[in-house]
This record gives C-alpha cells, structure tokens and sequence, in this order.
C-alpha cells in the first residue's frame, strides 16, 4: 500500500503542539468545518489539525473551502491524500474513510487524537492530551470507556464492544499491525470498530466517557455536567434535520441542540469571514446526504428525509408524532 502524501505545510509538527487528526469524503466537509469552529472556540491553546481523505473522495474545490476555514479560523492544519483499498469497504452509512484511520495511525507516529467529524467539541475536550501524556508504554491506545473493559466482544452486536472508535489517543510509538488482521478477518458488523477492539482493547488506557459522548445513550443534556466531545454516531444526524425544526432540539435540550449551537456560531463567523454564501452551499449538500436504506437501525435517518420532503406541513406533523412521544425512543429526533 502506497503511503499518504503530506499535502500542506504542517506534516512535521512541533512535539509540544497538540494535534488533531480526521479524514472525510465529500459528504462530511459542512460537519468537519463545524467540527473545526467548535474545537477552536474551546480549546485551551492552538492546535494543528491533519486531515486525511482517501485519493478521489475528497476535491480540489472542498480542500480549498476548508483551507479557507482553518485559516480564518487560525487553525494550522494540512491535508493528506490516503491510497485507497478494496478491504475498505461501505457498511450501511459508514463509509470506506472510517478505515483511514488506521492509515493515518500508522503514519504520524508521534502523539495525536483521532476524532470523528460527526463530532462537536465542548470545553475540556484537548484534556485528553494529558491523558495520551501520561499513559504507560504498555498502554498503546486512549479511549472512553464504553461497558466494562475487557469484555468479549459480540460478532453480532457492535454496542457490545468496550469502546466506540470515534475517539482515539494515540500515544507516541509503534502502531500494533492491523493489515494482516483485516486481510483474515470474515464481514462483520462495523468491520473496523471491531478491529481497533480486537487490536487493542486489552492495552488501552481508559478514560471517562464525556470524552466520547455517543448520543443514543443520551435524552436530556445536563448543563451542569457537560460532555467533552459529542459523537453523532448513528445513520441520521443532526444536520439531515430542516433548520427550521432545529428549535424542538434547541427547547427540549437533547444532544443535538449542541450540534445545532455550534453549527450557529460557524454560520455567524463564517458571515463575518466572507465565507458565507459557499458554507450555505456545503450546509445545504450535507442536508441531502446519506441515503435511505431500510431496517430498523435507518428509522431515524427516513424520518429525517421525510421531514425534508413535507417542507412547510413538518412542522404540524413533528406536534402530532409529539403525542406519542412516550413511545419514541429517546434522544436523536426532534420528536420531544
């Protein structure tokens, strides 16, 4: 496999600067320019930031947006173009970039995080370089705790798994080997969240869960008690949803109004930056993305699309479904 390219000017990072790492496709630019804006308005000090696409995912015209983004945000930050690969594949809404994490692991070997762009910062979330710091030589990976540590994991059941890999600490050294793990391994549900539990689930230094807050286990934010780093995990995000229904997840308070509070504030800066009319045109794509698939899993992401689909009559039919809210499953719609 070839390796990344280094694409801009930060690929060798000064050792006592925190680093970011993520990698999207073409699907994910409004969430990881989101992303971005929230990171910066809450870190403690300046980070570098490296985003990874894999080679035709990711255009020429997008990297320039987003470069745009970063340096109006004062955001250091370079891109890198990943070979691709035929093990990498699509699983329901998880695209092949998911696997690029394993690639950009192996390539920046010095400290860094890993997040996901279906993410959204709060304060305290770069205190997690302090525990990538302090880890142990033995301890080669930093994540959330999600279940006891150290369970099996289920081949059928991916919320079995002890952790979620939206969130990944990567202290500095040698990266353990996933290529030949992948190659042997049969189809399973969520193929790379399975490895990342398989590859280091029994090395991994645990830490709390507001460092990867996934939002199905969550209904109602406490405001006293905040996540550090919300993860919209799942089919159907908040961004699927008409800005016009955004104020029932605003009002009510679930994960989402956190997504919704800090896509408004890169709305705003990027009126003042000039970026505007270009962000609205990523923000209205990223509406329309994804793709309608059936099962149980897809019910959020449908409801989202129909909602688009009723326009003006969504705000009538949201007040009806609220009705019969006590037998909605909690937290990710805008039914509360």
């Amino acid at each position: 496999m070839t390796q990344p390219e280094p694409k801009g000017s930060g690929w060798n990072v000064e050792p006592n600067v925190n680093r970011v790492v993520c990698a999207i496709d073409s699907n994910m630019v409004h969430a990881l320019a989101v992303l971005c804006c929230s990171l910066t308005h809450t870190a403690k000090k300046p980070f570098h930031l490296t985003v990874g696409f894999l080679e035709g995912t990711l255009t020429e015209n997008e990297r320039e947006y987003l470069g745009n983004v970063f340096s109006a945000l004062r955001v250091s930050a370079d891109f890198l173009n990943l070979a691709n690969d035929d093990r990498f594949i699509t699983q329901g809404h998880i695209s092949p970039t998911t696997f690029a994490k394993f690639l950009l692991s192996d390539a920046i070997p010095q400290q860094h995080v890993w997040i996901d762009a279906d993410t959204v910062a709060l304060d305290g979330w770069d205190c997690i370089f302090d525990e990538i710091r302090s880890a142990t030589k033995d301890q080669k990976l930093v994540v959330a705790r999600r279940g006891k540590p150290g369970n099996t994991p289920s081949k059928s059941d991916p919320f079995s798994l002890p952790f979620n890999a939206g969130v990944l600490g990567w202290p500095e050294g040698e990266r353990i080997d996933w290529q030949a793990p992948l190659a042997a391994m049969y189809v399973l549900e969520t193929q790379e969240q399975h490895l990342f539990n398989v590859l280091y689930a029994n090395d991994a230094k645990w830490v709390s869960e507001k460092f990867n807050t996934l939002t199905y286990r969550v209904d109602l934010l406490d405001r006293n008690n905040l996540p550090h780093i919300v993860h919209y995990a799942g089919a159907h995000k908040p961004w699927h949803l008409p800005r016009r229904l955004q104020e029932h997840c605003l009002t009510y308070d679930c994960p989402w109004a956190l997504w919704f509070q800090a896509e408004n504030d890169f709305v705003d800066f990027a009126r003042q930056n000039g970026l505007l009319a270009v962000t609205e045109q990523y923000q209205s794509l990223a509406m329309g993305s994804g793709r309608i698939r059936w099962g149980r899993d897809n019910s959020g992401y449908q409801l989202l699309r129909l909602l688009q689909a009723l326009g003006p009559l969504a705000q009538p039919f949201i007040r009806i479904l609220s009705i019969g809210r006590r037998w909605i499953p909690r937290g990710t719609h805008p039914v509360h």
